[in-house]
């Protein structure tokens, strides 16, 4: 079972391409307008802290030098000490401030995100659903709208609790390695990456009512296609403007990866039309199954 990264980068273009269909536009519309509220909202917030931002910059890479002339002469030894040491850890400086945009940017995107996935659950449900269907032909099992509402709404919750659980022990971790700088921003960016995938390929299996730990196991089998996959994601919703495409984007590919990497590939449990992974070989899945056009199925 190959795990590429590539293949998770893959999916969330053939999400975006996905998108150009005419038979999901009316499953896109709604969440699409979600985003652009709450993109709007939260744009206003972040440039009311630019000013603030600014500063705390301007001030980690100052380097004005230091005025000694009414200073006592051990007083002006210890200032130009002290002058000296600022100038030769400047670069720590300037790692600094990259780390602190980055961090801006990362909790934009993340606050982004966790808000619109909450109000946008069960249309995204509805889209993993259709891309399913689009791309399969089997559609999966019925189930009565207000169930679906709450079912969703419930294993969001159940994601936010993951995230945030484990999410307090990689930032405790971090501060204890905060002298290294390289070891948070990898840790953080491998768990912002996982979640994202977590979060997104998350609503076919849930269609599916398969439970949140076999969720975790079906990624787990293709860790670096899942991080591939969760990775690109998070780097979209850092971008204004493109973030407001991620989301339905992120629904689609998630949906795409599970069905034509995952799933058709040795997952266990309960897929299209109610059958299993092992069931069916890669070639039966595919057997005379006419692919969107644009869209690739799964190589033999």
């Amino acid at each position: 079972m190959t795990s590429n990264p590539v293949h998770g980068v893959n999916a969330l273009i053939r999400g975006a391409q996905l998108l150009t269909r005419k038979e999901l536009r009316p499953f896109i519309i709604i969440p699409l307008l979600i985003n652009l509220v709450l993109f709007i909202a939260l744009g206003a917030l972040m440039v009311s802290q630019f000013d603030d931002l600014g500063q705390f910059i301007g001030g980690l890479l100052s380097d004005s030098p230091v005025d000694t002339s009414n200073m006592s002469w051990w007083r002006a030894i210890l200032a130009k000490g002290a002058d000296w040491a600022a100038s030769v850890f400047q670069w720590l400086a300037w790692l600094i401030a990259i780390a602190v945009v980055l961090l801006f940017f990362l909790v934009y995107g993340y606050l982004f995100g966790i808000i619109t996935n909450i109000i946008a659950a069960p249309f995204n449900g509805l889209l993993a659903e259709k891309v399913e269907e689009l791309l399969t032909g089997h559609p999966p099992p019925p189930e009565a709208l207000h169930s679906m509402v709450f079912r969703t709404l419930g294993r969001e919750l159940r994601k936010l609790m993951y995230f945030l659980g484990w999410g307090i022990v990689i930032f405790i971790i971090a501060l204890l390695t905060s002298w290294t700088v390289f070891i948070p921003a990898i840790l953080t960016a491998l768990w912002g990456a996982w979640c994202m995938a977590i979060q997104y390929v998350d609503y076919p299996l849930d269609n599916h009512q398969r439970s949140f730990s076999e969720l975790k196991r079906v990624l787990t089998r293709k860790k670096l296609t899942t991080l591939g996959f969760g990775g690109s994601v998070m780097l979209a919703k850092m971008v204004p403007i493109l973030n407001i495409f991620v989301m339905p984007a992120a629904v689609a590919g998630g949906t795409a990866l599970w069905v034509e990497r995952i799933w058709t590939e040795g997952d266990p449990g309960k897929g299209p039309n109610g059958s299993r992974g092992r069931e069916l070989n890669h070639l039966e899945v595919t057997k005379e199954r006419k692919w969107p056009k644009g869209i690739d199925g799964p190589e033999k």
